[in-house]
């Protein structure tokens, strides 16, 4: 059955990554690097390359999106059947026959194991970042999804979390979560516009992970979800 479909997981990695200080790692035969703000600047990676500034894409707003303009590549560019993005640092750790049971299991999308944090996601994000933006969020959320309002409400209250942006999933889904996710993104960073603290200005990312993991648990009678470890190169 796998050999009827097609799977690529992207590695999203920029010129800006320091290098590993452990050794030994090799990217999985599934996994191949996305350079992410490629149109920032003249260097590549390596020779040959897939960049996010081909084809439609949001690569100039990498310094904002972060790893998203990744995301947004896949999401408009990519053609597998199952697709991906994980971290040059960040990789799920999966048995080797991940994809025949994805199949097999009708599984529609992999997250990472969710992180508990306290004393709830809304308030964790309003302590860590700017309180305004997340208030700004919801107030969107309120306005122009008025029928999830109560839900993410609810969702946001409580402590779980699946951190990093990674995910995979049949590309229909992958698709579905991006239809959704970025026009909320794109409307919220209109609004706040560019922040003068470098690490700040990446609210768009810090929210991502929090609404992406809320796509999938509040459509939870949609989707089949299951939950991998993660690993973390230093």
């Amino acid at each position: 059955m796998k050999e009827n479909k097609t799977v690529r997981i992207y590695v999203a990695s920029s010129t800006y990554d320091r290098p590993l200080k452990q050794e030994g790692y090799s990217l999985m035969k599934d996994e191949t690097v996305l350079q992410v703000g490629a149109s920032l600047t003249d260097k590549k990676i390596y020779r040959g390359v897939t960049t996010d500034d081909t084809g439609e894409n949001i690569s100039g707003r990498n310094q904002q999106y972060c790893e998203l303009t990744g995301l947004y590549w896949i999401w408009k560019n990519a053609k597998e059947d199952y697709v991906g993005m994980v971290h040059y640092r960040r990789h799920f750790l999966l048995p080797e026959n991940w994809l025949e049971r994805m199949i097999e299991n009708d599984i529609d999308v992999i997250l990472p194991v969710p992180l508990y944090v306290a004393p709830c996601l809304s308030e964790n994000y309003r302590e860590r970042h700017i309180a305004t933006d997340w208030d700004y969020l919801m107030e969107y959320i309120q306005k122009n999804l008025s029928t999830e309002y109560t839900t993410a409400v609810e969702f946001f209250n409580g402590c779980l979390y699946s951190p990093c942006n990674m995910l995979i999933a049949k590309k229909t889904v992958f698709d579905e979560l991006c239809s959704w996710l970025f026009p909320i993104l794109d409307a919220v960073a209109v609004h706040i516009g560019k922040r003068e603290d470098k690490y700040q200005n990446r609210y768009p990312g810090f929210m991502a992970e929090r609404l992406m993991t809320y796509f999938f648990e509040g459509r939870k009678c949609q989707y089949n979800v299951v939950y991998a470890n993660k690993d973390f190169w230093d």
